[in-house]
C-alpha cells in the first residue's frame, strides 16, 4: 500500500491531516513507522492525501475546516474515519457500518467489539442519526474485556456519504422508523438490541445492563460477521 501526502510548505492543515492519518493507521494496527511519502507543492490549493493513487476527499466539504496562516486560506480535510475507510479498502479488509439513533452506546460498542476481535478481516465504523456524547458505562464495560476507546467520538451517518460498506447493520429496536437513511450500498442487516441509555431503569444498574449488552453483542455480532464469506 502506498500513501502520499502533498501540501504547500508549512501548511497547518497538512499537519492536522497527518494527525488524522496517524490515528487511522493506529486504529488498523499498522505501525507508526509505516512509510508515508511527503512532498511540498506550492501550487496545490489544499493538502492532498493519496492512498494507492486514489485521492482521499472529505465526504462533506464543510467537515474538517482548518484555517492556515501559511496558505492564507481555510482548507477542508478528510476526517480520520474517512481516511481509515480508504486505508481499510486498500488493505483488502471488509467494512461494516453500525448505525443506531445516538451513536452513544450500541453502535460504538459494536464498532469497538468488531475491530478488537475481527480486526484482521473487518474494519468497523459507526454513526448515528442524532449523535450524543459517548455514555460512560460503555467505556467501563469494554475496558473490562481489554478494549480501549481512546479517540472515539460521536459521528453522524452523513460523515460517511460516498463510502460504500460491505455490510450496514442497524441496531435500533425501531430501525424502520429511526434508521432509514443508510449511506453506501452494501448489504443491510437489522440486528436490534435494547438501549440501556433509554431504559426506564436508567441510573439503576446501568453498568450491569451495559455488561449484558456487551456480552450479547459480542456473541451475536461476531457470529454473524465471522460467518460472512
Amino acid at each position: 500500500m502506498e500513501i502520499r501526502l502533498v501540501a504547500q510548505p508549512n501548511c497547518a492543515a497538512a499537519e492536522e491531516l497527518r494527525c488524522e492519518l496517524s490515528f487511522a493507521l493506529a486504529m488498523l494496527a499498522l505501525p507508526e513507522s509505516f512509510p508515508v511519502q511527503q512532498s511540498s507543492d506550492s501550487t496545490v490549493n489544499s493538502p492532498r492525501l493519496f492512498i494507492d493513487g486514489n485521492l482521499v476527499r472529505p465526504c462533506l466539504p464543510e467537515h474538517g475546516q482548518i484555517a492556515c496562516s501559511a496558505c492564507l486560506t481555510t482548507h477542508s480535510i478528510p476526517d480520520r474515519e474517512i481516511v481509515r475507510w480508504h486505508l481499510a479498502r486498500a488493505l483488502g479488509r471488509k467494512t461494516v457500518l453500525f448505525i443506531c439513533s445516538g451513536n452513544a452506546v450500541r453502535s460504538q460498542m459494536a464498532e469497538a467489539i468488531t475491530n478488537y476481535f475481527l480486526g484482521k478481516e473487518w474494519a468497523a465504523f459507526s454513526g448515528g442519526l442524532f449523535p450524543m456524547p459517548l455514555w460512560k458505562p460503555v467505556a467501563t464495560a469494554l475496558g473490562e474485556i481489554g478494549i480501549e476507546l481512546a479517540g472515539s467520538k460521536p459521528k453522524h451517518i452523513e460523515l460517511f456519504l460516498g463510502c460504500r460498506f460491505d455490510v450496514i447493520v442497524s441496531l435500533c429496536s425501531s430501525a424502520d422508523e429511526f434508521c432509514t437513511a443508510f449511506p453506501g450500498a452494501g448489504r443491510r442487516k437489522h440486528m436490534p438490541f435494547d438501549d440501556p441509555f433509554t431504559s426506564p431503569f436508567f441510573g439503576i444498574g446501568d453498568l450491569n445492563r451495559t455488561r449484558k449488552l456487551r456480552d450479547d453483542m459480542r456473541a451475536r455480532i461476531l457470529s454473524y460477521l465471522g460467518g460472512e464469506e
